[in-house]
């Protein structure tokens, strides 16, 4: 079994997902994929980025990891012949995600986030799973357009609407959704090929992963391309197996709970096993799952709890 500081040591420097992709652990050369109408996907930032250009800018949605940012905005500039980003969006508050605020905050970008989001920017943050002091960032860093639910803007003909479904891994993360180019942006709430990670410390569970996954299916059609943090594009196949994933999990740590069982004890008992050939090891989710479903417990979200 992975030992606590090796799982601790892992996660510091890791997006909020396990089993990453070979080539996204890499630091190397940035990589764009072409998503149809203006949309490019880039990878190897650190976090999946979509670029969508318009006659006169770009909106942006993800900004990578600081250390990448620069490199990230030349890429953007070399494929878009240098158009100016009218806005960024962030899907959630992980530095994984926010590295482009760095650059353009301070230049007034709209960057547009769930306000919960920018709460978390600007709250001094230690992550107790990861070991980890996460700092405020700047106020010209944070985002400076948030919203409670949804929201929508119009780039030349691409209709973009974007909104907030439910605490899945942090209490802000959001989708974005190129309705022209059918392009659905959806962060850490689509893990394809490895675990959710629910991160307790900022709002995360597994009743929000399942209602994401849920109202995520709902909007998603056949030929819509999902663009998660990580990996290449992919479809409602993914969504449909995550749901099944959940749905388990969901049973799982109910039982748990129900029969009294320590985190010790439900990871013994091995509850994810039919998993572990697709999504890799579940230490560190079944812990994050069994900590942030406690956390609910005294409302009863978990059935015959109480």
């Amino acid at each position: 079994m992975t030992t606590r500081r090796k799982l601790l040591q892992s996660m510091t420097a890791a997006p909020l997902l396990v089993a990453l992709p070979p080539a996204l652990r890499a630091q190397g050369a940035l990589r764009t994929t072409a998503l149809g109408g203006s949309l490019t996907l880039i990878q190897g930032a650190g976090s999946n980025v979509v670029v969508a250009e318009g006659s006169n800018g770009l909106v942006v949605v993800n900004g990578g990891r600081p250390e990448q940012a620069e490199a990230l905005l030349a890429e953007i500039g070399r494929l878009s012949g240098d158009k100016p980003v009218a806005a960024l969006f962030n899907t959630s508050w992980r530095p994984e995600f926010c590295g482009l605020n760095h650059l353009l905050g301070p230049r007034g970008t709209r960057i547009i986030a769930h306000e919960n989001t920018r709460l978390w920017q600007g709250a001094d943050l230690y992550i107790d799973w990861q070991d980890t002091h996460y700092k405020p960032l700047p106020t010209e860093v944070q985002a400076n357009d948030t919203f409670y639910k949804t929201g929508s803007m119009q780039l030349d003909d691409e209709l973009i609407e974007y909104g907030f479904i439910s605490q899945a891994n942090t209490d802000g993360d959001i989708y974005v959704h190129f309705t022209g180019a059918d392009v659905l942006v959806v962060g850490s709430m689509l893990v394809p090929n490895g675990w959710p990670l629910m991160d307790y410390a900022s709002g995360g569970w597994i009743g929000g992963a399942q209602a994401a996954t849920t109202a995520l299916l709902e909007r998603a059609g056949d030929h819509t391309k999902l663009v998660a943090a990580s990996g290449g594009v992919v479809g409602r196949q993914q969504l449909e197996e995550q749901a099944g994933m959940l749905a388990h999990a969901y049973e799982r740590v109910s039982w748990a709970f129900q029969n009294g069982k320590s985190v010790e004890e439900f990871l013994a008992s091995d509850p994810m096993q039919d998993f572990r050939s697709s999504r890799g090891d579940p230490e560190l989710f079944l812990t994050l799952l069994y900590k942030s479903t406690w956390y609910r417990v005294p409302g009863r979200a978990v059935r015959n709890i109480i």
